[in-house]
């Protein structure tokens, strides 16, 4: 989705979307970890980046961007193709574009949205993103959300003279459009989840980023806890319990 801002601005967060060859070895591990599902949620699948490790652990996958995001071409597992193309046919992954996910039957085990937030410029969109999230989730399902609270190329590119500051973030100008970066706290972060709904469970900070797992605000059976990094001097904290 693009974002009309004043000024004839359009921001596309697809310029800020990172190759799969970029993934966080610490999320990849806490994946990998995870007991396996029938069906989960990738919501803002971007470039694919977490695509194989969470197959690993479900028997069906979900990815949801843009329109503009699935079906442009644009180089992927080393081919120029589109993520529509790449898993047409397939009995085990469903692409969906936001609209066709809203009207999408099913509900989810575990979703996860993964530094998606933070490239959104517009709060509604976030709440309604968060909604949509939240309705598409099992009773007893959760979800793990991930953003920037700390980046240093985020402070540089915020400084270049293409920069200019909005909202919780700065909208970047290139040669490919308008980009939006922000760096959301992890006190924010909850926040948002909290007033749409979700129950937050629990949080780790590492290396920059805030990770944040939230189950529906009406359940309290599970909980799950973020698996330590002991190179990460924050253990990780519970906000709320089962």
């Amino acid at each position: 989705m693009h974002y009309n801002l004043p000024g004839g601005r359009v921001v596309k967060p697809e310029n800020a979307a990172k190759p799969a060859s970029q993934t966080s070895k610490f999320l990849t591990a806490l994946v990998a970890n995870l007991p396996p599902v029938n069906r989960t949620l990738d919501y803002g699948c971007g470039k694919l980046r977490y695509c194989d490790p969470l197959l690993q652990t479900t028997e069906l996958l979900s990815l949801v961007d843009s329109e503009v995001q699935i079906s442009r071409k644009q180089t992927l597992q080393g081919n120029r193709t589109s993520i529509r193309d790449i898993f047409r046919g397939s009995n085990r992954i469903s692409v969906f574009s936001t609209s066709e996910f809203a009207e999408s039957p099913g509900l989810y085990d575990r979703a996860f949205c993964i530094n998606v937030l933070s490239a959104i410029p517009v709060p509604s969109e976030r709440r309604r993103l968060l909604a949509q999230i939240l309705r598409k989730l099992k009773p007893s399902a959760g979800c793990l959300f991930v953003v920037k609270y700390r980046n240093s190329d985020f402070t540089r590119m915020a400084k270049l003279p293409t920069a200019e500051p909005w909202h919780d973030g700065f909208v970047l100008k290139s040669m490919r459009g308008y980009s939006f970066y922000a760096l959301i706290t992890p006190k924010a972060l909850a926040g948002m989840v909290a007033q749409a709904g979700f129950q937050v469970v629990s949080h780790q900070l590492h290396l920059g980023s805030v990770y944040i797992w939230a189950n529906r605000a009406d359940d309290h059976q599970s909980q799950v806890m973020v698996p330590y990094d002991k190179n990460d001097l924050r253990q990780p904290t519970v906000l709320a319990t089962a």
